[in-house]
């Protein structure tokens, strides 16, 4: 059992932290958890036994690779994160962790004289850093970045009838096709209903989500525009949702449908998603964002066409 104590201690350490996350102390989406933590993750295997860490190549890999995993099926199971949540995380979290186990080993197979009981003591101190550092970047201004994201699709139908079906979406379940992202826990649209009184659209997922989009700018057969109002949104079974919208990481400044009549029995539909990121790791949640709303938009705009054109 002993042998597994970097392992343990690994997940431990990750788990604590991510309930820290929940009392708001720490951010989920910040340098410290997606980077500074890894770290830690990939040092304690080596800070714990370094004879045998160092001695076994098999170690150097495999412990970072069972702990991100180990962590992240136990966040999973204790409802911490959902598939969603598991997917965003897994990337760094093994990069990092296992980068810098096979650094450590590294140069200390080329330095082979050191001292256990100093190399302890000099770096105990990592422990503290994510705490620290974690409310120091709370509290930080994040960078800001603005992205537009826009999907075409020709529909066999004259606009006035793709105009009719964009307030309130019929029942999409059997006419939208899953990609590899609902398998990692993104969800599908099913349908939405729209309430002249208040001006406002419903929009529901198969994962329980409902959207509270509000009609922002209506042009008759050309464009409409929403806004999602997350205050009134429901994102209680989505951890993930929860944490980039509520939170304000993401913020989905207009979704808007623009329809252009190609014939008089065919229709070109654009579906543009304008939304701004709040991160101090822009790069990796631009690349996570532009994919994941892509391919949202793309099955959206397909199932729309099979459904109107039947």
């Amino acid at each position: 059992m002993k042998k597994y104590y970097g392992i343990i201690f690994a997940v431990i350490y990750a788990l604590i932290f991510r309930v820290l996350v929940e009392f708001n102390i720490l951010e989920i989406n910040s340098i410290v958890y997606l980077i500074l933590v890894p770290i830690v993750m990939g040092y304690l295997p080596f800070l714990l036994d370094p004879e045998a860490f160092i001695n076994s190549g098999f170690r150097v890999v495999s412990f970072p690779i069972a702990g991100t995993i180990l962590f992240l099926i136990i966040a999973f199971v204790s409802r911490l994160e959902d598939i969603g949540c598991f997917f965003i995380l897994f990337i760094p979290y093994l990069i990092v962790s296992l980068l810098v186990s096979l650094i450590i080993r590294y140069f200390i197979k080329v330095k082979i004289d050191y001292d256990r009981k100093s190399v302890k003591r000099s770096t105990l101190f990592l422990f503290i850093i994510p705490i620290i550092f974690g409310n120091l970047e709370k509290y930080a201004e994040k960078k800001e970045a603005n992205y537009q994201i826009s999907n075409t699709i020709i529909i066999n139908t004259p606009k006035e009838v793709v105009w009719g079906n964009l307030f309130s979406v019929p029942e999409l379940t059997n006419y939208i096709d899953n990609s590899v992202y609902n398998y990692l826990g993104f969800p599908n649209p099913i349908k939405s209903e729209y309430n002249p009184d208040t001006n406002v659209r419903l929009g529901y997922f198969n994962n329980g989500i409902i959207l509270n989009e509000k009609v922002i700018k209506e042009e008759k057969f050309k464009k409409l525009s929403f806004s999602i109002n997350v205050k009134e949104s429901k994102f209680d079974d989505s951890p993930t949702f929860r944490h980039i919208l509520k939170k304000e990481n993401l913020v989905f400044n207009s979704i808007t449908y623009n329809l252009e009549a190609v014939s008089e029995s065919k229709t070109k539909l654009t579906l543009v998603c304008d939304y701004k990121m709040k991160t101090n790791i822009l790069l990796y949640g631009e690349y996570c964002s532009k994919n994941i709303i892509s391919d949202f938009e793309n099955k959206l705009l397909h199932a729309l066409k099979k459904r109107i054109e039947q």
